[in-house]
């Protein structure tokens, strides 16, 4: 449709909030572009500010603050094993340059700010041009209240990121919180000291005003707009595009705010950053692999496919729609938000089994690699796997919402959490094994095997605890293998797994300028897609920590440039 009407007009029209959105506007609004963000939900921040918060960009300039040397020969090297040749060198190449640029204008001209996580290596490092660290990076701790009334208004954290429901820590502090020792005690009793000293600001805002991971991300890019006067639209949703009848270049879009719809010109196009589908079963159902749901998700509850839908009907065409950020997941009950078991998978003494009560998969190997495995378990089913642990685990590790034994015994774990409500547990494997309604004998044969295996230090049948990354979850007090120990002390536990996400990765098929592209490879003019309202530029893989944020962050980006220099 086309129509010269308008109720407003400006520059840039970016739909949707997280960090490619915001990024957009930030650098849009930088080239001197009157910008306007519009967000469907009551919170700002999309899924990003639920997240880690982290950012994988290769040769980044904190790699050498930590030690680490990077070059862009290196990066395109990795970048290219892992994609496999499904994604074209001249895209890699663009996310490289464009992420250097992309920092040097945050570090230059607003709030934004990273450090390099010197310890956290890539999903692969052992591939050709992988590095043991350095690449992901995360934003630094960020005081809220400079947010102001605003701060109210940013989408809370994930649940599991929060200590005992009340703090959140940065990414290089929960690493630190897994070797239990002195450090990490007298490191949680600072941060307790720390918020009881915040009283006073959270009892203003009503929630805590220190911001990390995610949060502090989106903070900070927030706080850089306020700065420039960018209005951000809440409770604001996209309807369609507007287009001209004659060219198919996109003149802006049909918005509904407070019950009315609100027709917004954009002269220099529109920026679809609404994120993926993973909320929106009927998409979920028809594109991706079977069994699939819309509940085993930690992402943002509003990413139903509203931006990729509208790309869709403006000529735009879809790649990737099979592939999500999978994750290994457990549901957790009265929670609306999966549980992501990033962490537990890799921790010495817990395995993985299948229908027939057999390992299937390296359960320390990059999520998304171990949710493809469970998709791909042969011919046994593992939709749903168990995650088997015994009372040396339980004692010592988290398990989703439970706090290791030392610090929640069983008898303090609340009843929605027990009896098999979440968490299975009996005095022996076969009584175990009677609850999962598995084979007593496959399960012992499966849990003697890697017993022995376990004191050997040696994973003979999938490599558990070969790669750097799958030692950085593990326990180094644990020898020989980090990432391995017996299961053998009774009680024997264990909890329900299923292929989660952290987002859909499929999406508009788009260039190196994030212009939306139709069959021919023609861009529709005047239409961007970033994050996952975008396919991935990383294709069907993960190169590390921050392998979503980073891509969002820069092709938000590229396309604020790209759009100015359109018109």
């Amino acid at each position: 449709m086309s129509d010269e009407r308008w109720d407003e007009s400006v520059d840039l029209l970016v739909i949707g909030s997280g960090a490619g959105g915001l990024s957009a506007g930030l650098r849009a609004s930088a080239l001197g572009s009157d910008v306007l963000i519009v967000e469907k939900g009551d919170r700002y921040g999309g899924s990003t500010a639920m997240s880690g918060g982290v950012c994988w960009v290769p040769n980044n300039p904190y790699m050498k603050k930590v030690g680490i040397d990077d070059n862009a020969e290196d990066a395109l090297t990795y970048l290219k094993a892992i994609t496999k040749g499904e994604v074209s060198e001249e895209r890699l190449t663009a996310y490289m340059e464009g992420a250097l640029r992309a920092l040097t204008f945050f570090e230059e001209e607003t709030w934004v700010r990273f450090d390099a996580l010197k310890l956290y290596t890539d999903y692969y490092p052992e591939a050709p041009g992988g590095r043991p660290g350095g690449r992901s990076m995360e934003s630094r701790p960020f005081d809220g209240a400079k947010l102001g009334e605003e701060l109210r208004e940013l989408r809370s954290p994930h649940p599991q990121s929060q200590i005992l429901g009340k703090f959140g820590i940065t990414a290089g502090q929960a690493h630190t919180l897994l070797q239990h020792g002195l450090k990490s005690t007298l490191m949680v009793m600072w941060c307790f000291l720390l918020y009881a000293l915040r009283y006073p600001k959270r009892r203003k805002y009503g929630r805590d005003t220190y911001l990390v991971t995610g949060n502090a991300l989106i903070g900070r890019l927030r706080l850089s707009l306020k700065d420039r006067g960018v209005p951000l639209w809440l409770k604001t949703a996209a309807v369609e595009l507007v287009q001209d009848e004659a060219t198919g270049r996109v003149l802006g879009a049909v918005l509904e705010r407070d019950g009315e719809r609100v027709r917004v010109e954009a002269r220099q196009g529109v920026v679809l950053a609404a994120g993926g589908f993973s909320r929106n079963l009927e998409m979920r159902e028809r594109y991706q692999r079977a069994p699939i749901t819309d509940t085993w998700s930690a992402g943002n509850l509003d990413n139903v496919g509203d931006g990729i839908r509208m790309g869709v009907d403006a000529g735009g065409t879809l790649e990737l729609m099979k592939e999500a950020w999978w994750t290994p997941v457990t549901m957790v009950p009265r929670s609306e938000l999966a549980w992501v078991l990033v962490v537990e998978k890799n921790l010495p003494g817990t395995i993985f089994v299948n229908a027939q009560a057999r390992r299937f998969a390296n359960e320390a190997a990059p999520y998304i690699d171990v949710v493809v495995d469970m998709y791909e378990a042969d011919e046994t089913p593992a939709v749903p796997c168990s995650m088997l642990f015994d009372a040396t685990y339980r004692y010592k590790y988290p398990v989703g919402p439970i706090a290791p034994g030392y610090a929640m015994p069983d008898s303090r774990v609340p009843r929605r959490l027990r009896d098999g409500n979440f968490l299975y547990k009996a005095d022996t494997l076969e009584e175990l094994a009677g609850q999962l309604e598995l084979d007593e004998a496959a399960l012992r044969a499966t849990v003697e095997r890697w017993n022995a295996m376990s004191r050997a230090g040696v994973d003979e049948d999938f490599g558990r605890g070969d790669s750097l990354s799958d030692r950085y979850y593990g326990d180094p007090r644990v020898k020989p293998n980090p990432c391995m120990a017996p299961i053998e002390k009774p009680p024997f536990y264990a909890i329900k797994v299923y292929p989660g996400d952290l987002g859909t990765k499929g999406g508009l098929r788009t260039d190196p300028q994030a212009r939306v592209l139709t069959e021919d490879d023609t861009p529709v003019e005047g239409l961007y897609a970033v994050g996952n309202c975008a396919a991935a530029v990383m294709g069907r893989t993960y190169p590390g920590a921050g392998g979503t944020i980073g891509p969002a962050l820069v092709f938000g980006f590229i396309a604020a440039e790209a759009a100015h220099a359109s018109r």
